[in-house]
């Protein structure tokens, strides 16, 4: 039987810039509930023994890298999950040629290619990101406190980048994640702690190929906060139940918006259940859950038009 099981695919450690030991990461995320974890240092393959990486003092690790590299003094910044040894980055100064390059090198070295913030520094936009193939993934929520993920002054939303690559015909999954560098001192939202965002798989078993199973075929939700239960996504619709935050303090309130070509505002559903059935004009359908605490979750799309 498939379950859910929380996982996080950005975070860093003292390897790179992180304030904090991989042991130390690590032990917070099974201290916090985290199932599996990728650690992903900039242009370094953390990784830790066999025996270490089977101790239950830790998550099931992810193998992971942040191709960390610029172009034009853009950052241009791309995970590769599941890599078999460490990738080079790859600089010009085309911010285009630099995005696709990485891609390849991280699919060459048997990764799966994430676009990470692309609003960090406001790097780059849908029109290069359309330009560019292999990818598997795009974060549409990084819990860093820089990377400006609902855009602003004419610039579209990490969210709306997605929604215009989905809408172009690319299989792109959205993901959450915290990208972690914080882990001793303050927890302040101006310092980028973790516990901020992560995705829940569903996977019959916790191991490694399950996790990248999972993430490569869409078999999972993003989330900043909304925890989803029970979840059926197919071509005949999605149907969702949420799991209430606050227990009986102050029980959160919902609203579940469903999103198709364009972004565009499919219908629009409050309460703890929701589902939607397409319509035979419908291209790709997903769902977006807000709650009244400001938490968000991401469905991943369903495709109508022959994707997969």
């Amino acid at each position: 039987m498939k379950t859910w099981r929380k996982g996080n695919l950005h975070t860093h450690t003292t390897n790179s810039d992180g304030d904090a030991p991989p042991e130390h990461v690590a032990g917070w995320y099974e201290e916090h509930g985290y199932d599996w974890l990728c650690i992903s240092d900039h242009n370094h393959l953390t990784i830790f023994s066999d025996v270490e990486a089977g101790s239950n003092k830790w998550p099931l690790l992810v193998p992971g890298e942040e191709v960390t590299a610029n172009s034009r003094d853009l950052p241009v910044h791309i995970n590769g999950y599941g890599v078999k040894h460490l990738v080079e980055p790859f600089e010009s100064d085309s911010v285009t040629e630099t995005l696709q390059e990485n891609v390849r090198r991280i699919v060459e070295a048997g990764g799966l290619a994430s676009i990470n913030h692309p609003n960090f520094k406001w790097a780059f936009s849908a029109d290069e990101l359309l330009q560019v193939d292999g990818y598997r993934f795009l974060e549409v929520y990084n819990g860093h406190p820089a990377v400006n993920n609902f855009g602003g002054g004419g610039t579209l939303s990490a969210e709306e980048i997605w929604d215009r690559l989905l809408s172009a015909g690319k299989t792109v999954w959205g993901l959450a994640v915290d990208d972690a560098h914080h882990y001793t001192g303050e927890f302040t939202a101006g310092r980028s702690n973790p516990g901020r965002g992560w995705v829940q798989t569903r996977t019959e078993k916790l191991d490694l190929p399950s996790v990248l199973e999972a993430i490569d075929q869409g078999e999972f939700y993003a989330s900043n906060g909304v925890e989803i239960g029970d979840m059926a996504v197919s071509a005949k619709g999605i149907t969702l139940e949420i799991e209430p935050e606050n227990g009986d303090m102050s029980p959160a309130k919902y609203t579940t918006v469903f999103h198709g070509l364009n972004g565009q505002i499919l219908d629009s559903v409050d309460g703890l259940t929701a589902s939607y059935t397409p319509s035979p004009s419908d291209t790709y359908v997903r769902a977006t859950v807000h709650s009244s605490t400001g938490n968000l979750a991401w469905t991943q799309p369903v495709f109508l038009d022959g994707r997969g």
